[in-house]
């Protein structure tokens, strides 16, 4: 679908506050295009799924500095399934590391971005899982 925005929720669970990385990154997906909703720090499952359906997004990504990332992503995916809308792809970025990747991706994660990932690289990804080709904003 050309020309369609895609809507990204950006968002940080828990007590997790190093949010410089993401957002970085909310303004680098705005200047290529992407509709943003940045729900900021401090969210809960909970409401992070009520954003997301108030919103209608298309990807949910969340920022991670913190060890507290397999909890609260699987806990955001097992509720995501009992509100109906674990259909809706989730990425990852900041410091996850590589040994519990796939555990990540075995619980859905679909993207999963650390140090050193390029721009190109996320919204390749976003591109291909939302059908949605960026054109310039």
């Amino acid at each position: 679908m050309i020309g369609e925005k895609i809507r990204c929720l950006l968002a940080m669970l828990g007590t997790d506050v190093h949010s410089k990385g993401i957002r970085t990154l909310a303004q680098l997906l705005r200047d290529r295009g992407v509709e943003v909703i940045y729900l900021g720090e401090h969210n809960t499952a909970d409401g992070l799924i009520n954003a997301l359906i108030a919103e209608d997004a298309d990807v949910v990504g969340l920022s991670y500095s913190t060890a507290t990332y397999l909890h609260y992503t699987r806990d955001l995916l097992v509720k995501m399934k009992a509100a109906g809308v674990d259909d809706v792809p989730v990425m990852l970025g900041g410091l996850i590391h590589a040994d519990d990747e796939p555990e990540l991706r075995e619980m859905g994660v679909k993207g999963i971005f650390g140090p050193g990932s390029s721009m190109t690289q996320i919204v390749a990804f976003l591109q291909d899982v939302t059908g949605k080709t960026l054109t310039a904003p």
